[in-house]
């Protein structure tokens, strides 16, 4: 069995690892049968060289030129847009010649039978039964018609064209059956995934909304302990609300926790892109391994069309390889280990600079047993099964996320004395850097209208928010540095006064009935082009984390606090805004 599965890699051709599976298996069934029908073809035609059977050998040997090409050429390219057609129209072509005149060793029509396999796994189930179709009636016509009235034609007896017709039906019902019970696998195995996918999504909106309904609660407690803190208290008392107060922030931390390890605990990292020197970065991330361990070899090696500098992300950068580094030291358990990082780029496209990471740890990793198969090198359904195993294992999901993030792939490949570890990330060229763009940008957003400070006992703050405890709350925190404050129940209603009123300030919660308070920021920034003005939003919210945030600053809000937050806090963000 090892040796046919080796053969059978012969025909794979180095294929893209992104190509879906049907993708990958069809082109495999196609190379076999490409290769197959070569050495029938070429082996008929040199047997009808042999005998001076020039009627055969010539065109039989065209034809074995014909799939040679398609093999060796067209089939190592299976992009190619024509290629499928082109092959398709190699394989008509001969089984034609088969069907009418036969061929020198008298078993050509026996190959008659693959003709359905082809086409339904070249097409698809519809299309290539059409195709399989056309070819019986062709058949059929060849039985009544022309090997009787074409010359050279090969003659078939009745009960071999009874025979030859049923084999072809057969064939087709086998090769039908098994495209369909493999759709039906495949189809089963995506809904398995979407629902999965679904399953987990849904948890998540749960852990959130839950997770933003105690925030909101434990903000108005700790507020009022922090209020109470501030009055004249006993010793006993005080001593009571700092219990309170720790077991509050406690709970909070719980909630978060939780929250946390639902979203996969994927800390935020600023996405940021700057200019950056690669070779730099990852040869510093080495040294924290290898000058604390000298029995740990690092060899790191880049190919010569990779710019110096690029412009990405390189605190992601960074803790990929910090992570994949970890966890190799952390179970590579051979005395001493060698690792080698191997870097090379996938295209030249311009603008983009797209490359691919090859992490190779030599010595043992102690995989589980169950998590091997004799054939997971050759089964890409085993193969891709047990590289989420081995991912789960060496305890870098949390690894496999931020690369999936940029829309790249990431494999562990474990071999007898050495384990693989690859992956993409996607730089830009440096044409310039992106935060000096952003600056750019947002200075000259920033000259388009000028705003004077205000100072913050003179400020007029519009407060939206739809909870009436919330309000008070919140109201007690800054009344004592504002003196003017507006309330709105919800994102219309804070539209409505905005357009009556001149505010300095805005506070705004996210989750409102009638507007929510991104609806309500995107309208006030449309108001605010045709005025050339700007009031600040600040997001007052109990949406705690690093996609909350971004979605409240894509929206048009300047600045976010997250419930519970410290009174300070809030009017440090308050004061900064203002000025």
């Amino acid at each position: 069995m090892k040796f046919i599965n080796k053969f059978l890699l012969l025909f794979t051709f180095e294929q893209d690892e992104k190509l879906e599976i049907e993708t990958k298996t069809t082109l495999l069934l196609t190379n076999v049968l490409n290769f197959f029908l070569f050495v029938i073809v070429f082996m008929e035609g040199i047997i009808s060289l042999l005998e001076e059977n020039l009627f055969f050998a010539g065109p039989l040997l065209f034809f074995s030129i014909l799939f040679a090409f398609n093999y060796l050429y067209m089939g190592r390219r299976p992009n190619s847009f024509y290629y499928k057609e082109i092959l398709f129209s190699f394989i008509v072509i001969t089984f034609l010649y088969f069907i009418v005149f036969g061929g020198p060793t008298g078993v050509n029509i026996i190959w008659l039978g693959s003709f359905p396999f082809i086409a339904i796994n070249l097409f698809g189930r519809q299309k290539g039964a059409w195709y399989s179709l056309f070819m019986f009636l062709f058949i059929i016509l060849d039985f009544l018609l022309l090997s009787k009235f074409v010359p050279m034609a090969k003659a078939y007896s009745f009960n071999m064209e009874i025979l030859l017709s049923i084999y072809f039906i057969f064939s087709f019902i086998i090769a039908y059956t098994l495209k369909f019970i493999f759709a039906e696998v495949m189809l089963t195995k995506e809904r398995a995934m979407i629902n999965s996918q679904n399953s987990k999504t849904s948890q998540e909106e749960h852990i959130s909304n839950l997770s933003r309904q105690i925030r909101t609660p434990l903000s108005n407690i700790t507020g009022i302990l922090d209020i109470l803190g501030k009055t004249n208290l006993t010793d006993d008392q005080r001593d009571y609300i700092n219990t309170i107060h720790a077991s509050a922030n406690n709970l909070v931390n719980v909630v978060t926790n939780m929250v946390s390890t639902s979203k996969a605990g994927l800390k935020p990292i600023p996405e940021e892109e700057i200019s950056f020197n690669l070779y730099s970065t990852l040869n510093n991330t080495i040294r924290l391994f290898s000058d604390n361990n000298t029995k740990q070899k690092f060899s790191l090696s880049f190919s010569a069309d990779i710019p110096t500098t690029m412009t990405g992300n390189a605190i992601k950068t960074k803790q990929i390889f910090l992570n994949i580094l970890n966890s190799i030291a952390k179970y590579n358990i051979s005395e001493e280990k060698q690792i080698n990082i191997e870097v090379s780029r996938v295209n030249n496209m311009p603008g983009t600079v797209e490359l691919a990471f090859k992490i190779i740890s030599f010595g043992n990793i102690p995989f589980p047993k169950e998590y091997k198969s004799e054939d997971s090198l050759y089964d890409y359904d085993i193969l891709r099964l047990n590289t989420s195993k081995y991912i789960h294992f060496m305890e870098l999901s949390l690894t496999q996320k931020l690369i999936e993030q940029d829309g790249h792939a990431f494999a562990i490949h474990p071999e007898i004395e050495k384990t693989k570890f690859e992956f993409g990330i996607t730089f830009r060229e440096n044409t310039q850097s992106a935060s000096m763009q952003n600056i750019k940008e947002k200075a000259s957003s920033n000259d388009s209208f000028f705003k004077p400070s205000v100072n913050i006992k003179d400020a007029n703050i519009l407060l939206v928010e739809d909870n009436f405890s919330n309000q008070q709350i919140i109201i007690l925190y800054i009344k004592n540095e504002v003196k003017k404050i507006e309330v709105a129940y919800n994102g219309k209603e804070a539209l409505d006064k905005f357009g009556k009123a001149k505010y300095d300030l805005i506070l705004m919660d996210v989750q409102m009935p009638i507007m929510d308070g991104f609806k309500a920021t995107q309208k006030i920034r449309e108001i605010e082009k045709s005025t050339n003005t700007h009031t600040p939003i600040i997001a007052v919210t109990a949406n705690a984390f690093p996609e909350d945030k971004e979605r409240c600053i894509a929206s048009g809000m300047d600045d976010y606090i997250s419930k519970p937050f410290q009174p300070e806090d809030l009017i440090n963000k308050i004061t900064h805004h203002l000025s």
